[in-house]
């Protein structure tokens, strides 16, 4: 019963400590205004969903909705690279924003990859942070290789975490964040509160990504304020959200 209250106020500890707020687009690439809204907005990661088509990386959710014409150069890539050429060193006036750009692997590994490093590295250190403060950090989610060779891949490149994975350090260090599926520890749907039982195993999982020093994020949560709230309370630091002009606001106007 004393190891059980003790893990209980050690989780309880750790997860509570609550940091700025961190935005995720969502599936950017269904908006309208993609890339440019969520610049726009300043979000702090930008998600694009690509699949390897003829020697090209096409952003798209299924393959049946792919247009080859949206190649990921032509919606993020080209886009990103004018703003450095605006800004110099950075890609805002702002001087302290920068942001991810998470790829998420539809296609296989190795399909997929090395199409995404001749094309980055056409962008000389722009998407490289170990070379320049402010380059926008590639973030690669989805098919990914195994997670005990993320240390021999390039500085520009890093991975989406998953939860009760066992890294080794020198892995780990290409960890940005820990994700995991909301519905895996909850079916509520994002009006009121979370039930007490779910907000324990969440806490739980939160506190292991914390352990790790990585923040982490929700992805299938009910895209509600009063979820993006619950997240937040819970101690989770990254908002998952396909409305991020309201959430990003909805965040400052509760600082």
């Amino acid at each position: 019963m004393k190891k059980l209250t003790g893990l209980f106020f050690f989780l309880l500890i750790t997860s509570s400590v609550l940091g700025q707020v961190k935005i995720h687009s969502h599936n950017d690439y269904t908006r309208s205004t993609r890339f440019h809204l969520a610049y726009a907005t300043k979000v702090d990661e930008i998600e694009a969903d690509v699949f390897e088509q003829a020697g090209k990386l096409i952003v798209a959710h299924a393959k049946k909705e792919m247009d080859l014409s949206n190649t990921l150069a032509k919606l993020y890539l080209n886009p990103i690279d004018s703003l450095f050429k605006v800004y110099g060193n950075r890609v805002s006036n702002d001087k302290n924003y920068t942001f991810s750009l998470m790829i998420d692997f539809k296609t296989s590994w190795q399909e997929t990859y090395p199409i995404l490093k001749r094309e980055i590295e056409k962008y000389n250190d722009n998407f490289d942070r170990s070379k320049k403060k402010n380059a926008v950090q590639i973030v690669i989610s989805g098919n990914r290789p195994p997670d005990s060779t993320f240390h021999e891949y390039p500085s520009w490149i890093y991975f989406d975490g998953l939860p009760n994975a066992n890294y080794a350090a020198k892995d780990l260090k290409k960890v940005t964040m820990i994700s995991d599926n909301f519905k895996t520890y909850s079916k509520w749907t994002g009006s009121g509160s979370i039930p007490e039982e779910d907000k324990i195993k969440l806490r739980a999982v939160i506190a292991a990504a914390h352990q790790l020093k990585k923040p982490i994020r929700f992805w299938g949560a009910p895209d509600t304020r009063d979820c993006w709230q619950e997240l937040h309370n819970l101690g989770a630091d990254i908002i998952n959200t396909d409305k991020i002009t309201e959430c990003k606001t909805y965040f400052e106007q509760i600082k």
